[in-house]
């Protein structure tokens, strides 16, 4: 009885496995629920989404995109053109008494804004600069702790972590 139940469990498995590496646009849930429909020679995909009841994420690769979420719409470019959105930099010293420095690895052209989170999420700095490859930030006025730092210039960003002693 015990083989017999186990080979059922393994086949169920096994064919579950196999048909789950197929993509399809679909919504499928308690919620929600999608339908191809065909008028004078168009074909269209009507879909309906009430709440969300799993993750919302985006994988991209060079040539795909896989989104997962509220209802999506349909990717009308034929390729991907990724964008290099992060600023490379270097902080020093870190941990930090009084002040930190920070080297970017590139000229920034835009303005900087610059934001200091404390880990319960309060902004303890916030302050906006002239675009310059090396700036010095004084925070003598932070207590001793952990910090989140959030630099962003145009549509590039910049995150860190910064100990305070």
């Amino acid at each position: 009885m015990k083989k017999k139940l186990l080979l059922i469990l393994f086949s169920f498995i096994l064919t579950a496995n196999c048909f789950s590496q197929e993509i399809q646009r679909s919504t499928i849930s308690v919620q929600g629920n999608s339908e191809n429909i065909s008028i004078n020679k168009k074909n269209y995909v009507i879909q309906q989404s009430i709440g969300q009841s799993s993750v919302i994420g985006t994988f991209q690769s060079d040539r795909i995109a896989l989104r997962q979420g509220f209802i999506q719409p349909p990717l009308i470019s034929s390729e991907i053109i990724l964008e290099e959105t992060t600023i490379e930099a270097i902080i020093y010293p870190n941990p930090f008494e009084s002040s930190i420095n920070i080297t970017f690895n590139e000229n920034l052209k835009e303005q900087l804004s610059i934001f200091i989170f404390d880990m319960l999420g309060r902004v303890v700095y916030q302050n906006n600069r002239e675009a310059s490859q090396k700036i010095n930030i004084n925070l003598s006025n932070l207590a001793s702790a952990q910090y989140i730092l959030n630099i962003t210039s145009g549509n590039k960003k910049f995150k860190a972590n910064l100990v305070k002693r």
